[in-house]
């Protein structure tokens, strides 16, 4: 039986709503938005690919590791605790392993879009936290007609928050991904479908870690 894919239109309608929700709070504040006020960090990174096997051949794939980017904006709920929304990036490449050699099979980017929230400990100049988020993971393949796939992933992080004046600071975290593939998935298919799946992946969780730096502005 094919399997159905993950339904991802629904998920993004209500990640972008999250996101324009988020928005306009932060720039329309309440009571605790006119206190604190909404964060914007963009950032730069490395992240650490990922191992898996196609269920059809056996063959162990690696995502290769390399530089990503992205943007976070949080909004203060209390001076503890924030709503944080999370956007990263990567380009990469899927290289096959054991008798493949290593040969690369195709480039991938990979799209990350989280929506959660971080609980910052108490500190003057260096103010730790942990963070995690729920959303969605986004594969876009680079080979001639493959399909892009949406899954359910997770993030959960950690790293200090450095001020260096009132309306900006360093940010400086570590944060795992956890991308959640359904049974007998058929991932990176071309588009006339059936019969031309490059992996196939049964009941697999691919996972990644991202060291990040940024800066934070807040308004």
């Amino acid at each position: 039986m094919k399997p159905v894919p993950a339904p991802t239109v629904p998920l993004l309608r209500h990640l972008l709503l999250s996101v324009a929700i988020l928005l306009s709070t932060g720039l329309f504040p309440g009571e605790a938005g006119a206190e604190w006020g909404l964060e914007i960090t963009p950032y730069a990174g490395y992240t650490v690919g990922c191992t898996f096997q196609d269920n059809t051949t056996g063959a162990d794939l690696d995502v290769k590791e390399g530089g990503s980017f992205g943007l976070v904006l949080g909004l203060p709920d209390t001076p503890e605790t924030q709503y944080e929304l999370f956007y990263g990036f990567q380009r990469t490449q899927v290289a096959g392993g054991g008798t493949l050699g290593g040969n690369t099979l195709f480039d991938l980017d990979i799209h990350y879009l989280h929506v959660g929230g971080t609980y910052i400990f108490p500190g003057e100049k260096v103010r730790p936290f942990i963070s995690g988020g729920l959303g969605a993971t986004h594969f876009v393949p680079g080979g001639s007609g493959m399909d892009p796939k949406t899954y359910f992933s997770l993030s959960l992080g950690g790293g200090a928050k450095i001020p260096i004046s009132g309306h900006v600071g360093l940010r400086f975290e570590g944060r795992g991904f956890l991308t959640i593939l359904p049974d007998s998935t058929e991932i990176f298919c071309v588009s006339s479908g059936g019969a031309a799946c490059t992996v196939r992946v049964q009941g697999d969780a691919l996972g990644q870690l991202l060291l990040m730096a940024g800066i934070t502005f807040s308004l």
